[in-house]
């Protein structure tokens, strides 16, 4: 494999190439030129084997000169995490007014949403009775999600979103949850991708009814078949109503990285308790970190001292089932997901398109703020006037009565209309 390194992530180039779109001729130049298939995916995808990394972007571009839908070299990634939080009160729900939300809806069943991560605990039991689809897509679990080890990161993002505990409550608890296994650690505290699995798992999750898929991970060179099933996810989602897709903006305080520096898509900043961005230098005192900042920021969500789910046991961030330390936009995320189920089971009528952009215009601006900014996107997420606006989103708006000056209006216009008929 050869590293190509950006900030916290090592992307690694592999001997394989994804290809969507192959038609018999094109399957027969690749083998001509010596690739063979060891893979085939959903959507058209496939995984190619070259003989050596050099010949990777030779296969790349006889294939692009074919015009197929897409060729692009099969990327591992190598993504360093964050130091967690320490541990101090709850805090995160009542600054973005989950109870006013809660007094419209808690979820609904039929509403999924997909976290794709290094696996859930999927037999935590503030989250077993929300499950409805796993799968492990970068190990040999099968029909799974399970993670290894201390890899608690996905299941502390599962709960952010669905967990049925009162006292570490989930955003939409009663909303059905989707896990997929994407990531696992590498031995050395990292974790390990690969765009072809990830690819992959968000055309299964969107297939299998996601609504929401949450994204707390990112990193690396650009990937077209990830691009490609992350557009299809918003597009072809929900019949065509679009799932709606969340995308950590990242944690080093740099330029957003890839893949929440796709436009359209909705991509999360981090806040902090005094309703500030979080920054290597914020009130919150965690100096190992910022939130990442750019073109495509859509909002801000609760990013330090979060309470959730941890893998249940000794195993995970803390012994015992829950944690007071998760952090990041890799925290931010799934709480904007979570507002998103919310809106969607208001309203299962709303586009995701809808939905990005009342989760924008719903958002409360930052002290000092007047404006979207790349550092701030729309302001911070606010889960009650996001779904209040989205249970009326699309009603016929209440004609108001007319007033004095239009009644006269009125009045002179009839008249007029009447002598204009005397005339014929």
């Amino acid at each position: 494999m050869s590293p190509i390194s950006t900030s916290s992530t090592q992307t690694l180039l592999t001997q394989t190439v994804i290809a969507e779109g192959l038609r018999q001729a094109d399957f027969a130049a690749a083998k001509a030129f010596g690739a063979t298939v060891i893979e085939e995916g959903l959507d058209g995808k496939v995984l190619l084997r070259v003989e050596s990394v050099e010949q990777v972007f030779s296969l790349v571009e006889l294939l692009t000169k074919r015009e197929i839908g897409s060729a692009t070299p099969n990327f591992v990634r190598r993504i360093s995490p964050i130091n967690k939080s320490a541990p101090t009160r709850a805090w995160s729900h009542n600054k973005i007014g989950v109870a006013a939300a809660w007094a419209i809806t808690r979820g609904s069943a039929d509403v999924r949403v997909a976290v794709l991560d290094e696996g859930v605990d999927t037999a935590h039991p503030s989250l077993k009775a929300a499950v409805v689809a796993e799968r492990d897509f970068i190990g040999s679990n099968g029909n799974s999600a399970t993670p290894a080890g201390n890899d608690a990161h996905g299941t502390a993002c599962a709960g952010i979103v669905l967990s049925r505990d009162d006292t570490y409550p989930g955003i939409a608890p009663n909303c059905s949850l989707i896990a997929a296994r994407i990531a696992m650690d590498d031995g050395s505290g990292n974790w390990i991708f690969d765009d072809f699995a990830t690819a992959d798992a968000i055309d299964w999750c969107w297939r299998q009814g996601a609504a929401v898929l949450s994204n707390s991970w990112g990193g690396g060179a650009p990937s077209d078949a990830i691009s490609r099933a992350f557009a299809r996810a918003r597009t072809q989602g929900r019949d065509g109503l679009g799932a709606v897709v969340a995308i950590a903006a990242g944690n080093f305080q740099n330029p957003i990285d890839f893949p929440g520096n796709l436009p359209g898509y909705v991509t999360v900043g981090a806040s902090n308790p005094d309703d500030k961005r979080k920054t290597r230098t914020s009130s919150d005192g965690e100096n190992w970190w910022g939130s990442s900042y750019g073109a495509t920021m859509q909002l801000l969500a609760p990013g330090v001292f979060i309470w959730t789910t941890d893998i249940s046991g000794p195993a995970g961030y803390d012994p015992g089932d829950f944690t007071k330390t998760f952090n990041g936009t890799s925290s931010a995320t799934p709480a904007v997901a979570g507002a998103a189920a919310l809106m969607i089971s208001a309203n299962p009528a709303l586009s995701a398109s809808s939905i990005r952009n009342l989760l924008g215009t719903t958002a409360k601006k930052i002290q000092g703020q007047t404006t979207w900014t790349p550092e701030l996107g729309w302001g911070r997420l606010d889960v009650g006037r996001a779904v209040a606006a989205a249970k009326v989103a699309g009603e016929p708006q209440a004609v108001k009565p007319a007033g004095k000056k239009a009644k006269k209006q009125a009045k002179k216009a009839k008249k007029k209309a009447k002598k204009a008929a005397k005339k014929k």
